[in-house]
């Protein structure tokens, strides 16, 4: 029997622990010689940069091998349950990471994690803005 929660937004409010999580994809923007990447990857440093700041303890910074954004890169997520999921890309790491956090912190607020367009730091690159998943 399949339950669908009355109020999913009520549950998260409720959750004060909830994890969120801001992915970061780490082979975005490599160097590829002869099918093999070389060197450091755009997404790396991406990485590195946002791991070099201080965190919201509700805020799991996550590495992931690929997001299939090439076309997009620097790609990254902002994902958590019951709310909806971004993903952004055309990020530059040298000048987006304080946009990022900032845009990160403001999801946290976000009962359904829906960003409005006027309020978000980051302004540009969405590429994907997936609904929640139903609790089953």
């Amino acid at each position: 029997m399949t339950q669908i929660l009355q109020d999913p937004q009520a549950q998260v409010q409720s959750q004060p622990s909830l994890t969120h999580y801001l992915w970061v994809c780490t082979t975005c923007g490599s160097q590829w010689v002869n099918g093999k990447r070389e060197g450091v990857s755009q997404g790396e440093i991406l990485l590195e940069k946002l791991r070099s700041q201080p965190l919201n303890p509700q805020l799991k910074l996550k590495p992931v091998a690929c997001m299939s954004g090439c076309s997009h890169a620097c790609v990254i997520g902002l994902a958590a349950l019951t709310k909806t999921t971004y993903i952004f890309g055309d990020l530059d790491p040298e000048k987006d990471v304080d946009s990022i956090l900032k845009t990160a912190e403001l999801y946290l607020t976000k009962s359904d994690g829906i960003l409005p367009w006027a309020e978000r730091p980051l302004k540009k690159g969405v590429i994907a803005r997936i609904p929640p998943i139903e609790i089953e």
